[in-house]
Parts: C-alpha cells; structure tokens; sequence
C-alpha cells in the first residue's frame, strides 16, 4: 500500500510542484470541487450486490480532468464490475481498474474543451458483491480535481465517502419439491423499498428491488427495460435476491424477473417504476384583470409525469396551493388585494415533486366600496331601521357602523350573498339626534375596502317633546290662576273700608277660591311629578340631549317654586 501511493505521489511530483511555483506568484484561487460515492450509506444482504456511483461537484468551476484512487475491504466486498457508460469522461489517462486482492481502485479521466461543471456528475459505477456481514468503508485514499483554467490547478476541497452495511441473508423456507413436479414454479414476487408504490412517480433514479427464492430454483434472469411487454435475459445464480440500479432514466421502466430450475422457466414477473427527476419547463405567469378580479395564467409544461400542482406566494401573505384541477383555462382567480403593487411568486410542481419558479408583479385595482339604502331617513327612538346594501363581492365579510358625531355607537357584521347582497334589521336605536351609517367590505385585518358613502338617520324622541308641551301649557294656566288670585287680592285691599260689610262674606269666597286654588295646585304638582319620573326613566336610558337636559332641569325648578307658592301664599289663606 504505501509503495503504491509513493508511486502515485512520484508520478506527479513535478506536476504539483510546477502548481506550488505559479501559485507564489499569482492571485490565490478558491478551491470549489469534491469527489464522493453516492449514495453515501447502503444496506446489502450477503451474496447480493450494490452499486456505487463516483461522483463530482464543481460549484460552478469548470474541469477537464478528475483523478483517484478508492481502498474498500477486500473480506466483505468484491468489485463484480465498472462502468463508463454513463460517464461526463470521454477521455482516460487510465482506464477505471480494481484488484480484488489490494481492495484498490483507481481512474484518471477527462475530457477536452469547454469542459464540465454541474453538481454530481457521474464519473463511474462500481458494483460491489456483499461476501459477510458488517460495515464496509469504501474511501478515497488520493484524489484531484482540475480546473480548465490551462494549469490544472487542482481545486478539490473535500472527499466524501460510503458505507455498505451488509445484513445476514433472508432464510426462506420453501417446501421442498417433488422431483415429478419440479417443472412447476411459483411465479416471483417482487418488492422495491425504493419505489414501493407502482403508480406514483418517484425523484429517485436509484431503484432497488428484492424478491425471495425458492429452495429448488437454480438461476435467475433479470432484465430493466423501457419496454411494457418482453423477457429477462440477465442471468445470475440463485444467490442473487436483490439488485439495484443506479442512474435510471426518466419515464416508466419495468423490472422483469423470472426462476429457473432443472425443468424450466417460472411465469415472468413484471415490477413498474415511474421516475421524473426533470423539473417542468420554464414558463411566463401572466396576469389579467376581469371587472374587479385579477387572473393569473399558469402554464408550465412537464413532458413526463405531468403537472400536480402550483403554489404562490403574494408579498409576505400565507402560501396559496393551486390544484390543476381547479384551474379553469390555466387561469386561477386571485385573492382581492389592496390597491397597488405586489409580487408573486410561483412554484410549479409536477407528479414527482420536481419544480419550477417564476414570478410577476400585479398591479392590483381598488376594492369597490358598498352602497347602501336605509327603510327610513328619521324615526323615533326606540324603533328599528331595515339597512340593504350591494357589493361587488360575493359570499364575503361586510361591516356596518352606526356613529354619532363622529364615535361608533353600534357595529353589525352581515356577509353577502352569492350575489353581493346583504340586509339586517337593527337592534331598537334609542340614541337620538342625527345618526351616521356608512360599510365597509372586510377581506382580512388588513385588506378592506374605503368606507361607503354615509347615510344620514335623524332619531326624533316624540314622548319628550309632549310632555314638554304639557307642562308649558299647565303653567300658562298657572299664570292666569295667579294673575287673577293677585286681582282679587287687590279688589280686597282697596274695598277694605268701603265693602267693610262685605269683608265676612268675601273672606268665605276668598277661602273658598284659595282652597279651590290649593287643590287644583297639589294636583298640578302631582301630575308634574309623574310627568318628571318618566322623563327620569328616559334620562337612564341615555336618551337625552344637551337641549333635553336643559329642558328637565327647567322643569324641576318651576316645580320647586309652585310648591314654594303653595306654602308661602295659598296655605296662609286657609
């Protein structure tokens, strides 16, 4: 082992110095490529085998040539073969070669201008046969990666390698067979914990199948092809229970497989998988507007598994999924948006996962704002109001404010029909004075529409107003009662001596009127205080105004001063 790495070392000493030398005099370089074995972690049964696949990254660096040398255990593995098939080379400096006695593997590829540069792209397939359980390291014991700058400089910065874990072989227990009846056998069943689902389309390229055999089988033949109707034609020993492709091909495949024993050839199983590790074709979303709607055009195309489904994102708003079949004519309606601009990205999907992004702005129009009618434009307190209105929206959110001089007052939530209509009956309005009712259309917190014009209601308190009236009339005749009280009075006064002889009989008639004005008072001051308990009852209730409040206090106080009358003047005459 060591005199073949000194060998490896010695063979491009000169090369590496010659790099050294440039570098001390030119700009430092960032190194950016890898060499690894994908997939990195695989489990195999004993006496199956398993592929692995050499693999280099450029990170946007262009290559011309990769070299390296691979060690893997030679008591648990054994190279069966190495393929170039697949590989970015085109030119060998030296040819993929293995020894299964060292456990060593070594390549030196390349190829001519412009280059490679890509993720993982395929140098080589090694497939290894499992000889005993355990963990097998397979890694890079040298390695390069050169860049097609003219100098190979060698830019590899990290070796990535593998492990195969290699399990106890099943034990199936078949019945043993008859010799006499040995020309029949079971057709085989096959398993894929790869593709373990025949009609779903998978990312996977790496398919990996699994049957169990029967005691009496002596051969198998297998065979992955693109064709839905023919014959395996691999043959392997009846060790064999597994195999795994590395790199498959876009589109539907089929594994077939069949038993063979000393007479004859099973019934041919077949096993689909659907793999699609090619992302739909670029498209160019288009918006158009129709009446108050924005539309979005989704066309992306994927010739193999087919389109599933879209997502879009608008500004920083939770994530939209569009299923195809809710697209009609590639077109979906868009949320309503607030006026303005806004950026849309989508994400196309197809049937194996694989995506494509685009994006567009949409210039989004203004949300209409309702209109609104109301059953009457002035009411009396206490009663209700019937309020309709019409939208451009369907099926969505309405707020209705009630406000006075300026503050909310009362706030109701409708939701249109499928037409854009709404109406609602409100609750009894008891607040007086001119009322403001306007709506608004509510998509979200933060998406509505401008406030609808606002309707103006004038509440009129009707009760308040005659009982206003009553008491003004009562104390007109208050008035007229004093007034003629005070003649009477004065006729008395200026009589005194000349009607001296009347002075008893007018004392009787003056005590009479006095008590007639008496009573007629307490009864005033009564049907007052009734009049004032309902005027109290409507004050609870908020009802009253500034002017309202005026007006009550103002009657209080002429209360006040009859029942002063009353004690003052009236009882001295009883």
């Amino acid at each position: 082992m060591l005199n073949q790495n000194n060998k490896f070392k010695l063979k491009y000493l000169s090369l590496l110095f010659l790099l050294v030398i440039i570098s001390l005099f030119s700009t430092s370089r960032a190194s950016a490529a890898s060499l690894s074995l994908a997939p990195s972690q695989m489990t195999v049964s004993v006496g199956n085998i398993v592929s692995l696949k050499v693999v280099t990254s450029t990170d946007n660096k262009i290559i011309n040539n990769a070299e390296a040398n691979i060690q893997f255990p030679t008591d648990m593995l054994e190279v069966v073969s190495i393929s170039k098939s697949s590989s970015i080379f085109t030119l060998w400096v030296e040819e993929p070669t293995f020894s299964n006695s060292t456990g060593k593997i070594s390549f030196s590829g390349g190829l001519p201008n412009p280059g490679y540069t890509g993720q993982n792209g395929q140098i080589a397939t090694i497939t290894f046969k499992a000889k005993k359980t355990g963990s097998a390291s397979v890694f890079f014991t040298d390695g390069a990666v050169r860049e097609n700058d003219g100098l190979g400089t060698d830019i590899l910065i990290s070796k990535n390698n593998a492990i195969i874990k290699i399990g106890v072989p099943e034990v199936v227990e078949v019945p043993q067979v008859p010799s006499d009846q040995r020309a029949v056998l079971l057709k085989p069943l096959i398993i894929s914990e790869t593709h373990p689902d025949q009609d779903i389309w998978s990312m996977n390229n790496v398919a990996s199948f699994s049957w169990k055999i029967p005691s009496d089988v002596t051969s198998i033949k297998t065979l992955l092809s693109k064709s839905a109707n023919t014959t395996p034609t691999i043959t392997y020993d009846s060790s064999v229970s597994q195999k795994t492709f590395n790199n498959v091909s876009d589109g539907i495949s089929y594994f077939y497989l069949r038993f063979y024993n000393s007479a004859g050839g099973s019934q041919i199983s077949k096993y689909t998988i659907k793999i699609d590790k090619t992302p739909p074709k670029s498209f160019s979303p288009t918006i158009r507007l129709k009446g108050n709607k924005s539309l979005v055009k989704l066309n992306a195309v994927d010739l193999i598994s087919g389109m599933n489904y879209y997502t879009i994102k608008i500004d920083n708003n939770a994530l939209i999924t569009v299923k195809i079949n809710e697209l009609i004519d590639d077109e979906f309606i868009l949320p309503v948006l607030n006026e303005g601009s806004h950026e849309l990205n989508i994400v196309a999907y197809d049937k194996a996962g694989n995506k494509t992004e685009a994006s567009v702005n949409l210039s989004s129009p203004a949300i209409t704002v309702p209109i609104l009618s109301i059953s009457s434009n002035e009411i009396i307190a206490g009663e209700i109001v019937t309020i309709t209105g019409k939208t451009d929206y369907p099926n969505q959110k309405i707020n209705i404010i009630l406000e006075k001089d300026g503050k909310e007052i009362k706030r109701y939530t409708e939701t249109t029909d499928s037409t854009g209509n709404f109406s609602l009956a409100t609750d009894k309005i008891k607040t007086t004075g001119l009322i403001s009712i306007w709506a608004e259309t509510v998509f979200s917190d933060l998406i509505k529409s401008n406030p609808s014009e606002k309707i103006q209601l004038k509440v009129n308190v009707t009760k308040l107003i005659g009982i206003t009236f009553y008491i003004l009339y009562r104390l007109i005749i208050l008035v007229i009662i004093l007034i003629f009280l005070l003649g009477i009075l004065i006729l008395l006064y200026l009589g005194w001596h000349k009607y001296l002889g009347l002075k008893r009989k007018i004392e009787e008639e003056t005590k009479e009127i006095a008590v007639g004005v008496h009573k007629d008072m307490v009864l005033l001051k009564e049907k007052l205080n009734e009049e004032l308990k309902e005027l109290e009852e409507i004050k609870k209730e908020g009802a009253l105004n500034e002017k309202e409040e005026n007006i009550f206090r103002d009657i209080q106080n002429r209360i006040d001063k009859i029942e002063e009358f009353i004690d003052k003047n009236l009882k001295k005459l009883l």
